[in-house]
């Protein structure tokens, strides 16, 4: 099966407090984003790269990306611009994986176990939860203790066979959700969860962690600069 990727890369990471787009922001002495989209690229099991970007950016994609790797402007919220991506790959690749541009340490054998699982279905990367959780009502209070020993804490990239993670946005499209709804779907899984379509999933990397906040950046250096992740 054919694989390709979409890059999810079209929001403005304002939390970040940067004075550009968090994606483009510098790691170890490249962008941010070009640490996923290299991690990409550079996989042998991975035949398409598409990214998404705010409009602007894309009208003059960055010189650093890797020949073949193809920019496409995003959406408004992250839905769209996944849908986007995944039209663009249309008729070119049966297994899709969907990344987050703010997630630039996935790793070769991470993203080989998410191939592997989505060519027999959805899968997603996942990881415990080390933390004692409880719910909380309106006003603080907490309700109970939630059993950690059921919880995950979910990663991208995340694996769909082709014509599945397509005719999920299709549906979505048709059930007139909304754009609330679109702008609270955080992954693609939720939209299979919705449709009551199977999810797999994997094991993940403590390392693949997401770019937010300026402390998630500190230790984001800190982790390159210390060797801890190899520079791509």
């Amino acid at each position: 099966m054919r694989v390709g990727a979409v890059i999810v890369a079209a929001g403005r990471g304002r939390r970040l407090g940067a004075e550009r787009p968090k994606q483009f922001v510098d790691l170890g002495g490249n962008p941010l984003l070009a640490w996923s989209v290299r991690a990409f690229a550079g996989h042998p099991d991975i035949e398409r790269v598409v990214v998404t970007l705010p409009a602007e950016w894309a009208e003059t994609p960055p010189k650093w990306l890797p020949d073949g790797v193809s920019v496409h402007a995003g959406g408004v919220a992250r839905a769209d611009s996944v849908r986007i991506g995944v039209g663009a790959l249309a008729g070119e690749v049966e297994v899709v994986l969907v990344h987050d541009g703010a997630r630039p340490f996935a790793s070769a054998g991470l993203i080989s176990r998410v191939i592997e699982a989505a060519r027999r279905g959805p899968a997603i990367p996942v990881i415990g939860v080390d933390d004692t959780v409880k719910r909380i009502d309106d006003r603080g209070r907490v309700i109970e203790t939630v059993p950690r020993e059921d919880l995950r804490r979910v990663q991208t990239p995340q694996g769909f066979p082709a014509k599945v993670l397509a005719q999920t946005h299709a549906l979505a499209d048709a059930a007139a959700w909304g754009k609330h709804d679109a702008a609270g779907m955080t992954d693609d899984a939720m939209l299979c969860e919705r449709l009551g379509i199977d999810v797999s999933t994997v094991e993940g990397d403590p390392s693949n962690l997401k770019i937010t906040t300026p402390r998630d950046l500190s230790i984001a250096r800190w982790m390159v600069e210390s060797g801890l992740i190899p520079s791509r």
